[in-house]
């Protein structure tokens, strides 16, 4: 789907229960990095569904929106990033970054909220007071930003192992400033050996709970950033059910 914001062709990928919908439609699961993720998501919401009296999942149409393979180290991060006057490119784990496009997330929500979301329910039955939006790493910093940025866009927000790191923790400032009427729940989780990034989410999330953010912190021992995904995938979507 072109972006009539940005101009870019993301790859949407819509996963839909093998089942008719709820009298007041599907809920609705948006996971950033879609090519990654959103089958992963969908397959275990799939299997879990086989139990659901037990496992307290429900049907959801699982949305992923991602990129071209060849642009997801630039694209990815000029979408996932917050724009700003400048920008600090920092050193992670001995490297320094490289430069790149960066401040495209306001231009990708615009994409979500104008297009994506229009295009869902003209094409299924959903219920769009149900509607959240997941995100990992990058994906998971553009999440938080979402969250105190347009607090009012999506029922609930999932944020693993956000990347608060960038641009000089400039996100703790934008939470500090934030004035808004935090109403959604919010989901952070990070894996136990993910090193500083432990203490960047727990932070943000004790910040958070003093403003009266409704949020959930869950760190999952013994993970890395890669096997934090499939491990609290359970937990995400028992999240995403509660009331």
């Amino acid at each position: 789907m072109k972006s009539t914001i940005n101009d870019y062709d993301y790859i949407i990928d819509v996963f839909v229960p093998d089942e008719a919908p709820p009298t007041e439609g599907f809920s609705v699961v948006l996971v950033l990095d879609g090519t990654r993720y959103a089958r992963l998501m969908y397959e275990t919401v799939t299997n879990q569904l086989r139990n659901r009296a037990k496992t307290g999942v429900e049907p959801a149409i699982i949305v992923g929106i991602g990129h071209q393979e060849s642009d997801i180290p630039k694209q990815r991060f000029f979408d996932f990033t917050a724009p700003a006057l400048e920008y600090k490119f920092p050193i992670r784990r001995g490297r320094e970054m490289e430069p790149m496009p960066a401040g495209g997330a306001e231009k990708l929500m615009q994409f979500i909220l104008m297009q994506v979301i229009p295009m869902m329910s003209e094409k299924y039955h959903v219920n769009h007071d149900k509607i959240s939006l997941y995100g990992h790493s990058l994906g998971g910093l553009f999440v938080l930003w979402s969250y105190l940025k347009h607090p009012g866009s999506f029922s609930k927000y999932v944020a693993l192992s956000p990347s608060i790191w960038w641009n000089e923790y400039e996100l703790f400032t934008t939470l500090r400033n934030a004035r808004g009427n935090y109403i959604a729940p919010l989901y952070i989780s990070v894996g136990g050996g993910e090193g500083d990034m432990v203490d960047d989410a727990q932070k943000f999330y004790f910040i958070g709970k003093e403003k009266g953010i409704d949020s959930e912190f869950y760190i999952a021992e013994q993970e890395n950033h890669a096997s934090v995904i499939p491990t609290t995938m359970s937990r995400v979507l028992r999240f995403l059910k509660s009331e």
